[in-house]
């Protein structure tokens, strides 16, 4: 079983822009449509100890207080843009944490009938040292709050969940079974031009933990580095191979192939055992929260058990 550990932790990104309504047109169905106005909200994170919202509509003061936090710096520019939940409401789109340079875009918003269609777009960038998790704050009237919201966004999940689904379907289950399958990777490099054969290379690992009362015991896991193919279907994303990186003796000739010129950024990633303990440790913190397991450690195998972050 090769080494295991992990990497992602918590940043944020926010984009600024506005939109103007415009004169109302008719869809298809007959309803008509109007664009709706919005500002976009600055200098806002996402708390690392809260579940992502199923819903990107926020109506009140103090669910918006209990997921985000002020990031507040210098200058006039650096105030969290003023909400007044009294008069408005906002949709919040939050991302998985990452590496990769990651900002979303809100394009328009969109009222026809009962519902209110929110596009925006997601775009990637270059290999960071260091992880984020992306944001976008819009701001609304409160005129527009009881509407259902529909996100309009085909790449609105990315590469990520398909990977992770992969990882827990395909390499979580050849090892001893455990209550819950905690997949993580560190990438390391994303070449995307091609939506039939999007390449990205990286350091993936597989956790297999049990709950036994407030613990979570790790059972197995292992470290998979290599290299993901995938590609952009209807109906999302999936993975269509996947070059590992062998055991043993050919364990460096091998990931010296997969990763080519980008070896020496996977040696720095994955020889920083200190950050992916603590990475890992943060990682495991929100697949707690998110399920709403009343766990607060987890252990490995004879090892003294750790506290999760709150």
């Amino acid at each position: 079983m090769k080494k295991t550990l992990f990497a992602l932790a918590a940043l944020i990104m926010l984009a600024a822009c506005g939109n103007k309504p415009s004169t109302a047109t008719s869809a298809p169905d007959g309803d008509e449509t109007s664009v709706v106005a919005f500002e976009v909200a600055r200098n806002y994170f996402f708390k690392n100890n809260q579940q992502i919202p199923a819903s990107p509509k926020i109506t009140s003061a103090e669910a918006f207080n209990q997921l985000f936090g002020m990031a507040t710096t210098m200058g006039e520019d650096g105030k969290p843009t003023a909400i007044d939940f009294t008069k408005q409401f906002v949709l919040a789109v939050v991302l998985p944490v990452t590496n990769l340079a990651t900002e979303i875009n809100p394009v328009k918003v969109e009222a026809r009938g009962d519902s209110l269609f929110y596009t925006y777009d997601v775009t990637t960038g270059e290999i960071q040292s260091y992880n984020i998790q992306p944001l976008s704050i819009i701001i609304l009237d409160k005129q527009y709050e009881d509407k259902t919201v529909v996100l309009v966004n085909g790449r609105e999940t990315t590469y990520f969940p398909a990977i992770d689904r992969y990882l827990t379907s395909q390499i979580g289950s050849q090892y001893a079974k455990g209550e819950h399958c905690v997949p993580f990777h560190s990438i390391v490099a994303v070449d995307e031009r091609n939506d039939d054969d999007i390449l990205v290379w990286g350091d993936f690992w597989v956790f297999n933990y049990n709950q036994v009362g407030d613990t979570l015991k790790c059972v197995s896991g292992g470290s998979h580095p290599g290299l993901m193919h995938l590609r952009l279907t209807d109906g999302g994303y999936e993975v269509t191979a996947f070059e590992q990186v062998e055991d043993g003796s050919n364990n460096l000739p091998s990931a010296k192939k997969i990763f080519g010129d980008k070896y020496d950024a996977f040696q720095a990633i994955n020889s920083d055992e200190q950050r992916r303990e603590q990475l890992r440790a943060d990682v495991l913190a929100t697949y707690v929260k998110q399920h709403n397991l009343p766990v607060t450690l987890y252990q490995d195998f004879g090892w003294p058990a750790k506290k999760l972050a709150k």
